[in-house]
């Protein structure tokens, strides 16, 4: 699994410690974030977890085609802008990550104090098409439950404090309408410091 725009990469490190089979990469445009994160999982002996400091505009094409889940927690920045506005920049390379049929799941927050209106599930709805053009099919959208903001593990949430809306979606990763498919099955080992091969 990959987490992006993953902060400290906590969930990424939770994946990887609590799932001894799942290899779990932090990818964070951040490395202050991360390095924290990485030292926590050295500390852990987590071999199975790995942080990328690139952005998602960014990801190198051996990590395409790569992952069975992405997940997304509380963006901001070009990442958040890229979710509620559809942005190729940012779809097309999330897609690419994933293996057919892989899954993408976000949980996305915007209100008027982020520069947006208040984000809705009726929101995201609207934008299942522009999706579906980079091969995401929208397959569950909702409001967030607290557990779910729970399971995020994210800092980033805490930070923004309670009241705001969160929006869960979830994506499954499909043949795009432009011919665009999940690329390559190269090994990332060279790209990403760990002793693992693969994500799953």
């Amino acid at each position: 699994m990959i987490d992006v725009g993953a902060g400290d990469g906590g969930y990424a490190l939770y994946r990887a410690t609590t799932e001894p089979s799942t290899f779990a990469i932090a990818l964070d445009a951040s490395p202050d974030a991360l390095s924290d994160g990485a030292w926590r999982a050295k500390r852990a002996r987590a071999a199975n977890a790995a942080f990328l400091v690139e952005a998602v505009e960014r990801v190198p094409m051996e990590l395409s085609g790569l992952a069975d889940e992405v997940t997304v927690h509380f963006p901001w920045g070009s990442l958040l802008h890229g979710l509620v506005a559809a942005d190729e920049r940012v779809l097309s390379p999330l897609a690419k990550l994933l293996k057919p049929d892989g899954e993408l799941r976000a949980l996305v927050s915007a209100t008027s104090r982020d520069g947006y209106a208040d984000l809705t599930p009726a929101d995201l709805s609207a934008l299942a098409g522009p999706y579906a053009e980079h091969g995401l099919e929208l397959t569950e959208v909702r409001l967030a439950s607290p557990a779910d903001i729970v399971v995020a593990r994210s800092s980033w949430a805490k930070r923004l404090g309670l009241g705001r809306p969160v929006v869960f979606a979830r994506y499954s990763r499909r043949s795009s309408r432009t011919g665009l498919t999940s690329a390559g099955t190269a090994s990332a080992a060279h790209a990403v410091h760990s002793t693992a091969n693969r994500p799953s």
